[in-house]
């Protein structure tokens, strides 16, 4: 007795502390999964060093029309000199040589510029990039994040289910002890009972695999307790009536699309390239100007020369020289190559919106059918159920009512969740990288 005593004693002090702890874990919510994935994407962070490594290279371009400062410096030794040399070294057989050679570019036909302009369309299609690796992480987090909820809610339904069913047991137990019912009815109930709990635990399981895939998309600790927000009915009676233009969809994704911007980005950057193989082939015009010591040791200003001009610098556009315009050509046809893929993609994202549009008019198609199905169903469980405790009624009867009720509402449950997964498949494929709730 004094054992018992303490057990309680034990399980009535640590319960609060139970129930404090398990109001300590948190509900997270859509808005939150979202802002931990894309905060510690890895992929995102690659993405501003890229734009960081474009910028620099823009600093590189902006010293092309500097000067270029080189120095050299040569000591050697002669077995004898020539008059030239003995004139500026003396009877010494050692020369020391230093110069220092500036050479400016002064006019390059805009190459310098079409150059710039390439890394800032670079920088362009880099965000492009970045937006297009938003749209699909949020569409992979909140795909799963639905994922979820429609496992989340078939446990539920089969919880409901099992208490309905061991009511039912409960009753056939009572009409059995009366003599109304057989051992038989009890049998059957038992395994309607047992078919029940492994339906659950299989979707147990599918839960903690649910979950594990939220968490390696959002970056969250394999310790870290959470729960998620349920907002499924919410979102679907807010949405459930909105009107779908696919034409609005069309010009959406033409104007806003990332894939195709990045398309449109890269036959620019290509046009570019193409204009700076032509320019490649005009004549560079540039200055230069050299300083020279030479003596037969270490100079202090002795025998300085010094030489100035400027020069055009041309390569003849013949044989090797000619290779600028194979170059173009290979541009013009990068340019047609990226057009039809633009194309392709275009194509291919309004088959995807064709599609998901058909699909959502047969999931509320579907929704509906089983909301009247679930109706009809609970109407029949509980006339059987009235008729079976009145000794009238067949189990089987009760428990057919009961299993077509509880598979109807999990299908309702699933084609609910479907309809908000399609609705952000149709966000994705519109090319928005903003979240879709």
């Amino acid at each position: 007795m004094i054992r018992i005593f303490f057990v309680c004693l034990v399980i009535t002090s640590t319960f609060p502390l139970y129930l404090f702890a398990q109001q300590d874990i948190p509900e997270l919510s859509l808005v939150q999964l979202l802002d931990s994935a894309l905060e510690k994407n890895y992929l995102l962070q690659a993405n501003e060093q890229n734009t960081l490594i474009s910028q620099a290279e823009i600093e590189i371009l902006k010293t092309d029309y500097q000067p270029v400062i080189s120095t050299s410096a040569s000591f050697s030794y002669w077995k004898f000199l020539l008059p030239n040399k003995q004139r500026l070294l003396g009877n010494s057989l050692t020369d020391m040589y230093t110069d220092v050679s500036v050479r400016q570019t002064i006019y390059d036909w805009g190459a310098n510029r079409v150059k710039r302009e390439q890394v800032e369309d670079e920088i362009m299609l880099n965000e492009e990039v970045r937006r297009q690796l938003r749209n699909t992480i949020i569409w992979g987090v909140a795909d799963a994040y639905f994922g979820f909820l429609a496992v989340e809610s078939e446990i539920e339904v089969y919880l409901n289910s099992l208490k309905q069913l061991e009511s039912h047991l409960q009753y056939a137990e009572s009409l059995y002890k009366i003599g109304k019912a057989s051992s038989i009815d009890m049998l059957k109930t038992e395994v309607q009972i047992s078919v029940e709990r492994k339906k659950l635990h299989k979707a147990q399981n599918d839960l903690v695999r649910q979950k594990i895939r939220i968490k390696r998309l959002c970056y969250l600790g394999d310790d870290e307790l959470f729960e998620i927000e349920n907002i499924s009915e919410t979102l679907y009676s807010r949405l459930k009536n909105k009107l779908i233009s696919p034409s609005e969809l069309y010009d959406r994704v033409m104007q806003n699309h990332p894939l195709l911007n990045a398309s449109e980005q890269e036959v620019l950057m290509e046009m570019k390239q193409k204009e700076v193989y032509r320019l490649q082939s005009n004549p560079e015009i540039y200055s230069f100007g050299t300083g020279s010591w030479e003596h037969g040791y270490i100079p202090f200003g002795k025998n300085f020369n010094y030489n100035v001009g400027a020069g055009v610098r041309y390569t003849i556009p013949l044989w090797g020289g000619s290779s600028y315009k194979s170059k173009m050509m290979q541009s013009d046809y990068r340019v047609e190559q990226l057009n039809n893929e633009r194309e392709q993609a275009y194509t291919d994202i309004r088959k995807e919106i064709d599609i998901a549009i058909n699909t959502i008019g047969d999931i509320k198609t579907e929704i509906i059918n089983n909301e009247r199905i679930i109706d009809l169903a609970a109407e029949t469980l509980s006339n059987a159920e009235v008729r079976y405790q009145g000794g009238q009624g067949n189990i089987i009867d009760v428990l057919d009512a009961q299993s077509i009720l509880t598979e109807t509402t999990i299908a309702r449950y699933k084609s609910t969740i479907e309809y908000l997964q399609t609705m952000v498949l149709l966000h994705y494929l519109a090319g928005n990288d903003d979240y879709p709730f």
